[in-house]
């Protein structure tokens, strides 16, 4: 439940309201960056009022938010100071934000590069045995056949000088052997390399959101959202590719989609909210 605490000090002057607050609850702008996951050039703005260098308006009605919900303030009524002081009229819809600690944002990432490397472990291992499987029988026989004839050889050239043995035969079976298996062992490549080209399909049927700068994105369907939050340069985010997935965000030249592995215009559209990923040329 929001918490109701009336503000105190100057009732225009939001800033002032939450700096004086916090230090009554004796906590540093270090602590309260490290618990909210606010930057703290974010909160020092938000206290002295430097609405210049806050980020666009979301963003800081969603910080103001977070912020006075931590502080045990009033969040709505922080926020109209806000949107007062920052010369937002009442009337205007602003799509506010909630600001939450992204939890293990990098683990997701790690557990996904590890699936990667198991599945692609996996398939040398098989293409391995398969190609060793084959191999091994025909190097086996051939040695064993050139061991027949020199075998043979020797003993008649010891025998009888004259005896003449053609074994051009035996060596044209066995080499046409080899390239029997051969030709066998170069098809099931192919068909590995296929079952691979199908695998890698399966795994990118993803929608991959990549950060090449900070920037707020939301992405939902009409019954639940997603992801939600605030993104820096090098973030990865991605989720499992369905129909009807809408995409929101804060500074779309930050942002690149990418959908089944193919990079989508985010830029030819002029709007920024509840974009239908499947219009995306």
């Amino acid at each position: 439940m929001e918490n109701t605490q009336e503000l105190e000090i100057d009732i225009d002057d939001i800033g002032a309201i939450l700096k004086s607050n916090r230090l009554k609850q004796k906590k540093s702008l270090e602590d309260v960056s490290a618990e909210l996951c606010i930057r703290k050039i974010y909160l020092t703005a938000l206290e002295e009022g430097d609405y210049e260098t806050l980020p666009p308006v979301p963003y800081g009605v969603g910080y103001v938010r977070t912020y006075a919900n931590y502080l045990g303030l009033s969040s709505e009524r922080a926020v109209k100071l806000y949107k007062k002081a920052s010369l937002i009229e009442e009337e205007s819809k602003v799509e506010e934000i909630s600001i939450e600690p992204e939890i293990n944002k990098s683990n997701t990432k790690h557990i996904f590069l590890g699936v990667i490397a198991l599945l692609f472990v996996y398939g040398l291992w098989q293409l391995y045995s398969k190609t060793s499987t084959k191999i091994t029988p025909a190097v086996e026989e051939i040695a064993e056949k050139e061991s027949q004839i020199n075998s043979s050889t020797v003993e008649d050239v010891l025998v009888n000088n004259d005896v003449v043995i053609d074994t051009s035969s035996t060596i044209e079976d066995v080499e046409s052997k080899a390239n029997i298996e051969n030709d066998i062992i170069e098809e099931k490549e192919i068909e590995t390399e296929a079952e691979n080209k199908v695998e890698e399909t399966i795994i990118d049927n993803k929608l991959k959101i990549k950060f090449n700068g900070e920037s707020w994105v939301e992405i939902k369907d009409k019954n639940k959202v997603y992801f939600q939050g605030v993104y820096h340069q090098g973030d990865i985010k991605e989720v499992e590719y369905v129909d009807n997935l809408f995409i929101s965000v804060g500074r779309p030249k930050n942002v690149e989609v990418f959908v089944k592995g193919v990079k989508k215009n985010l830029l030819a559209k002029r709007r920024k909210t509840n974009i239908l990923v499947d219009s995306l040329e």
